[in-house]
Order: C-alpha cells, then structure tokens, then sequence
C-alpha cells in the first residue's frame, strides 16, 4: 500500500453506493469499493545528515522544501558574513 515516508499518511478503502430511488432489497444500489490514493512524490531530501529518494505527500513535501530553503538561507549569511574587523589603531597606540 502506499504511504508517505514522514507522516505515513496511507491510501484509504472505502465502499461506496448511490441511493436514488426508493424500495426493497430488490432496487438497492450495490455497494462498490474503491480506493482514495494519496498524493504521492518522489523527493530527493537530506534526511538526518543522509541524501536520499523518499516518497512523500504533499503536505510534507512543502513543509521539507521551506525547511531546505531556510536552511540554504542559513548557509549563505554564515559564507558572506563579513569577518570582524580589529582595530589597529589602540594596537598601535598601545
């Protein structure tokens, strides 16, 4: 069956039947089964340190990308950060 690999949200089994019209055991709709999928993606993710494929549904497909993001955005203030500047004017002084 097929689920999501964070959250494990599962395809569901339901049975369905339309009632129209009125009357016995005779003219009663069947009842059909038919299964609800869940949206299902594959996403290469960083993982607890680790790069792999995993299949996720939507919802925490977009929770992972915003996560990522910010951590990209993290990365890149502590790459550019400007290194302190010492001042050589009380060094020379002193």
């Amino acid at each position: 069956m097929r689920s999501c690999a964070l959250c494990g949200k599962k395809s569901l089994i339901q049975k369905s039947g339309a009632h129209q019209y009125g009357g016995g055991w005779a003219m009663r709709a069947t009842k059909k089964r038919f299964e609800r999928r869940v949206n299902l993606h594959s996403a290469k993710v960083t993982y607890l340190g680790v790069r792999k494929t995993m299949r996720l549904c939507t919802k925490c497909l977009r929770r992972v990308k915003e996560e990522m993001k910010k951590l990209v955005e993290k990365k890149k203030e502590i790459r550019f950060k400007k290194k302190p500047e010492f001042v050589t004017s009380a060094v020379a002084t002193a």
